[in-house]
C-alpha cells in the first residue's frame, strides 16, 4: 500500500503541482489556535494544517445512533485516533435532527478536550449552540462557519469578535454557491469587510473557497484552485477547503482527495478539513513537509515509512 501510494504521488500529483500556475508568494498572517495545551499556527508553513473531519454525523450511521442515544463516549476514540494520525485541529459537529444540540455540543467539547490537547473548530449552523460552545470551550477555537448570507453574518461575526475566535467564511451567499472564482472572491471580500467593521481583523479570517464535486461539473475544482490563489495573492488571507466534496461519486476517492490537497496547497491553501486516518492523505502531508524543507533530515517521513512498513508486515502475518 505505502509503495503504491508513494509512487502515485511522486509520479502524478507532484508533477501536476509543479506544472501548474506560478505559486503564490504572499506572506500570510499567522493565526494561532489554542487547545487545552497545544497551540497550532495556521499560515506559518507551506504545508497546510489538517483539521480532522471525523467528529461529524454526516453519512456516519454509528455516530448518529450514538448521539441520538446520548452515548458520547465514542467521540473520545474518534478524537484520539485523528490526532494520532496527524490532525492538528479537530472539527466538532454534532448536528443530528431531533437531539438537544446544545447539550450534545457541550458533552462533545468536554469529551474531546479531555481526550486530546489540540484546538477545535466549532461546527454548527445553530447560533445558540455556537454561543454556548464559545462560552464553554477551552483555549482559542475556530468557528466553522459563517457564509456571505446577510442573516448568517449578522449573527456569527459578532460572536467571533466577542470571543476572539478565528472565523471561517464560506464563499456562499444568498444566491447559493457561485460557479466562478470571480464571484467567490466578491463574497470573500464581503465577509472580510463585515468582519473588520465588527472589530475582527482579516488576519483572524479563514476563507473557505468551497470544493464542488468534479463528477457533476468539470470546472468545480478549477474554480476552487483559482479562488485559493486569489485569496492568497489579492486578499492576503488564509484559506481552507472541505476537501472530500471534490471526489463525491467517483472511484478511488482517497487518492483524488490527497491529490487535490496537494494542488490546493500549491495555490496557497493554509489549512483544510480532511480525513487524517487515510494513508493517502498521511503520505501526501509527509511528502509535502519533506519537499518544503519542513522535515529536518527527512526524519518525519522516515519515521512514518517505518511505522507503515511494520503495520503492513503485521497485517501480512495475520
Amino acid at each position: 500500500m505505502l509503495r503504491l501510494v508513494g509512487r502515485f504521488f511522486s509520479e502524478k500529483a507532484f508533477t501536476l503541482l509543479i506544472g501548474g500556475k506560478k505559486m503564490p508568494c504572499a506572506v500570510l498572517p499567522v493565526i494561532e489556535l489554542k487547545g487545552t495545551k497545544k497551540t497550532v499556527k495556521i499560515g506559518a508553513g507551506k504545508t497546510p494544517v489538517l483539521v480532522g473531519e471525523r467528529i461529524n454525523p454526516t453519512n456516519r450511521k454509528e455516530i448518529i445512533a450514538k448521539l441520538k442515544a446520548g452515548e458520547f463516549g465514542i467521540l473520545d476514540g474518534e478524537a484520539k485516533k485523528q490526532v494520532a494520525n496527524g490532525a492538528e485541529v479537530l472539527d466538532i459537529n454534532v448536528g443530528v435532527p431531533g437531539i438537544d444540540e446544545k447539550h450534545a455540543m457541550l458533552e462533545a467539547l468536554k469529551i474531546v478536550q479531555d481526550a486530546v490537547e489540540v484546538p477545535v473548530w466549532i461546527d454548527t449552523s445553530n447560533p445558540e449552540v455556537l454561543a454556548i460552545a464559545l462560552k464553554n470551550v477551552k483555549g482559542r477555537p475556530g468557528i466553522n462557519s459563517t457564509t456571505g448570507e446577510e442573516k448568517r453574518m449578522d449573527v456569527v461575526i459578532p460572536l467571533a469578535a466577542e470571543y476572539g475566535a478565528a472565523l471561517v467564511g464560506l464563499c456562499i451567499d444568498d444566491s447559493g454557491i457561485p460557479a466562478t472564482a470571480d464571484k467567490r472572491i466578491e463574497i470573500a471580500k464581503k465577509i472580510i469587510d463585515r468582519a473588520e467593521k465588527r472589530g475582527l481583523d482579516r488576519k483572524n479570517v479563514i476563507i473557505d473557497c468551497v470544493a464542488l464535486a468534479c463528477g457533476t461539473g468539470e470546472t468545480g475544482a478549477r474554480a476552487t484552485l483559482d479562488t485559493i490563489r486569489r485569496c492568497t495573492e489579492e486578499l492576503g488571507v488564509n484559506t481552507t477547503v472541505g476537501l472530500s466534496n471534490v471526489s463525491f461519486g467517483l472511484p478511488d476517492r482517497p487518492i483524488l482527495n490527497a491529490t487535490f490537497m496537494l494542488l490546493c496547497a500549491g495555490q496557497g491553501m493554509s489549512c483544510f478539513i480532511g480525513n487524517p486516518n487515510d494513508p493517502n492523505m498521511q503520505v501526501a502531508l509527509k511528502a509535502s513537509k519533506l519537499f518544503w524543507g519542513e522535515d529536518k533530515y527527512a526524519m518525519g517521513y522516515l519515521t512514518y515509512y517505518r511505522k507503515r512498513q511494520a503495520e503492513l508486515a503485521a497485517c501480512e502475518k495475520k
